[in-house]
């Protein structure tokens, strides 16, 4: 899209009004490139995330992983990295 002036405009059709965290979640639940830690290290900084905010990240892309399982195929990693994540909430007998 464009504005009035002609200038470039993005609409976010994700908008959401939830944690900084949740955005950053969804970013990336792959390998980030290299250059990403500029990005995410910024964006802690704006926002005022504390230190621990990368340790949560995982939980926070549970759905991200579980939407891949749903639509494609297991095979692609999605489901082993949906085990490990939750492996520290299972009980075991």
């Amino acid at each position: 899209m464009a504005t009035p002036d002609g200038r470039p405009a993005l609409i976010d059709p994700a908008l959401s009004y939830t944690w900084a965290e949740v955005d950053l979640a969804h970013l990336w639940t792959t390998v980030q490139p290299p250059e990403a830690h500029v990005f995410f290290e910024l964006y802690a900084e704006l926002t005022g995330l504390d230190r621990d905010w990368r340790e949560r990240m995982p939980i926070l892309q549970l759905r991200q992983h579980l939407a891949v399982i749903a639509q494609f195929d297991p095979d692609w990693g999605a489901a082993d990295i949906v085990r490990a994540t939750l492996a520290p909430f299972r009980q075991r007998p």
